[in-house]
C-alpha cells in the first residue's frame, strides 16, 4: 500500500480512534462527519480492510463516482479492481472477484443486496458514503439496514458524509420498537479536512464564456470546473467556450482542452476527465462533480448558480428533471471543488444579493415513489407506515404510486406484489419502463410460437 500518499489525507491520523469507536458503539453504528478532502472515501475503507474481517461494500450516489472511489482504492493498494481486495458494482457490469473483500456499488445495488437477503450475510460492515444526497435508494438502504442491524450482532454501519444532520440520524438509529431513545448508544465522530481558503466573485452579467476566458488569462494556470444544470447546457456552452478560448492566452502557454463531465457520456471519456493531465482543462460538469468525484487540478470553479432537481410530474406519473436554482449549500459544496489543492477561486454568474433556499427536501419527500412502493412490496411493506422511515414519505403520493403499480399488474388489489412486479425490480427500470419492456417481450414470444 502507499503509505507516503496515505499519510497526506488529515483522516490518516483518526483512523484509530475511528475504528476503535466502532468496535465500542453498542449500536455498532458510527456517523462520521469529515470536511472536503479529508480521505473518509479513500483512506478510511483501506484501513477499515485491515482492522475488520469479512466482507465490506460501500456506496455511493453515482455510478461514476463507484469507478473512480473504486479505481482510487486498487490503485492505493497497487493492484487492479477487480482482481485484488478491491472491487466494484454498478448496473450491468461486475468487477467483483474471488478475492475482493471492499465492494463499492451504488445504494441501488445495496437495495437489491438487501432485499436479496435481509441480514446481509456476506458482509460484515456497511458504508453509506455521501450521504447528505438522500436519493430514495439511500433512504430504502437505511431502512433496510436499521432492521439488518437487529437480526445480526455481528454487522457494523458507517454512515458518513462532509456535512450531516447527526442529532436526526442518531435520534433514528438509536430509537427502539417501545419507543425509547438512547443517542449515545450511536457515536458521531467530526473529522477536520484540508480545505484551502477560496475567494469569491459574483459576476451577474458574464457568460460563461467570458469567465472561462477571464480565469484562463488572469488565473494561475490550473484546472477550471465549470458547472451547468444539465447535458443540454453543457453541449451549448462547450461550442461558445471552444470558439471563445482561441484567442485566450493561458498562463505559462498551457496546452488547453475542453472536456465534459456528465453520467451521459461514455465511461471512457469520464475516466478520462477523471485522469491527471499536462494540459489546462475546462471541465463543464453537472452537479455531479459537486462532491461525489474529485476532479484533479481544479482552482478555479465558475457556477452558474442552476441545478437539476429530481421532482413528480403528475401529468406523466413519472420523475422529471427540472431546472432550478441551486440551493446554497449546494453552492457552498460547488465552491469547494476549487481548494482542495490550494487557495482557490470560485465565479458565481449571479447576485451575491440574490436569494435562494437553504437546501432542497430528500428525495423521498418530493419525488416519484413509484419504485419505492413496489421495493417495500416485494419486502411485505404495504402501507407507508409499515415501516420506520427516517423522513416519511407523503401518504397521498404512497397511495397515487400503488394505484399506478395496480394499473400496471405490478401489485395486487391488497397491496401484495405480483409476478411482473418481481420481474420488474430485476430489470432495474421504472416500473413504467419495466412494463412495456414485458409486454414487448412477451408479445414477440407469442408471435414466435
Amino acid at each position: 500500500m502507499q503509505q507516503n500518499k496515505i499519510s497526506q489525507f488529515p483522516i490518516s491520523s483518526h483512523l484509530d480512534e475511528i475504528c476503535k469507536t466502532l468496535k465500542d458503539s453498542s449500536s455498532h453504528i458510527l456517523i462520521l462527519t469529515a470536511e472536503t478532502a479529508a480521505g473518509k472515501s479513500t483512506v478510511l475503507p483501506l484501513a477499515l480492510l485491515e482492522q475488520f474481517n469479512g466482507k465490506m461494500i460501500m456506496t455511493e450516489p453515482r455510478r461514476l463516482a463507484v469507478l473512480g472511489v473504486a479505481n482510487r482504492l486498487a490503485d492505493l493498494r497497487e493492484e487492479k479492481c477487480g482482481e485484488g481486495q478491491v472491487g466494484y458494482k454498478i448496473h450491468l457490469e461486475n468487477r467483483v472477484g474471488k478475492n475482493t473483500r471492499l465492494e463499492v456499488v451504488t445504494e441501488g445495488i445495496l437495495v437489491r443486496q438487501l432485499q436479496s437477503d435481509r441480514a446481509l450475510e456476506d458482509y460484515n460492515l456497511v458504508i453509506i458514503d455521501e450521504f447528505h444526497e438522500r436519493s430514495v435508494n439511500t433512504d430504502m438502504a437505511v431502512v433496510f439496514l436499521k432492521e439488518a442491524l437487529q437480526l445480526r450482532d455481528d454487522l457494523y454501519v458507517i454512515v458518513m458524509s462532509a456535512t450531516i444532520n447527526t442529532q436526526k440520524l442518531q435520534e433514528y438509529f438509536s430509537q427502539t420498537g417501545s419507543g425509547s431513545c438512547d443517542s449515545a448508544s450511536v457515536p458521531v465522530l467530526q473529522i477536520p479536512g484540508r480545505q484551502f481558503p477560496v475567494t469569491v466573485a459574483y459576476q451577474p452579467d458574464w457568460s460563461v464564456e467570458k469567465a472561462v476566458c477571464s480565469e484562463i488569462e488572469h488565473g494561475d494556470g490550473g484546472n477550471i470546473l465549470v458547472f451547468l444544470p444539465g447535458i443540454s447546457d453543457i453541449k451549448k456552452a462547450e461550442g461558445g467556450v471552444r470558439s471563445a478560448i482561441k484567442d485566450c492566452i493561458p498562463a505559462g502557454n498551457k496546452e488547453l482542452e475542453v472536456c465534459i463531465l456528465h453520467s451521459s457520456v461514455s465511461l471512457a471519456e469520464q475516466k478520462k476527465v477523471l485522469a491527471e493531465s499536462d494540459k489546462q482543462r475546462i471541465i463543464l460538469s453537472s452537479a455531479i462533480a459537486e462532491t461525489s468525484v474529485t476532479v484533479p487540478g481544479v482552482t478555479c470553479v465558475i457556477d452558474c448558480g442552476l441545478a437539476r432537481v429530481n421532482r413528480m410530474n403528475i401529468s406523466t406519473g413519472m420523475a422529471n428533471l427540472t431546472t432550478e436554482v441551486e440551493s446554497e449549500f449546494s453552492a457552498e459544496q460547488r465552491k469547494g471543488r476549487a481548494g482542495r489543492l490550494k487557495a482557490g477561486r470560485c465565479v458565481r454568474l449571479w447576485s451575491e444579493f440574490d436569494s435562494r433556499i437553504k437546501d432542497f427536501p430528500p428525495e423521498i419527500l418530493r419525488a416519484d415513489l413509484t419504485e419505492l412502493v413496489l421495493e417495500c412490496a416485494e419486502r411485505g411493506v404495504f402501507t407507508v407506515d409499515g415501516i420506520d422511515w427516517l423522513d416519511k414519505p407523503n401518504d397521498g403520493a404512497w397511495k397515487e404510486a400503488q394505484k399506478l403499480l395496480q394499473w400496471l399488474g405490478m401489485l395486487k388489489e391488497d397491496g401484495h406484489i405480483t409476478e411482473k412486479g418481481r420481474v420488474s425490480l430485476s430489470l432495474g427500470l421504472h416500473p413504467r419502463l419495466a412494463g412495456i419492456a414485458i409486454e414487448g417481450a412477451c408479445s414477440e414470444s407469442s408471435r414466435l410460437q
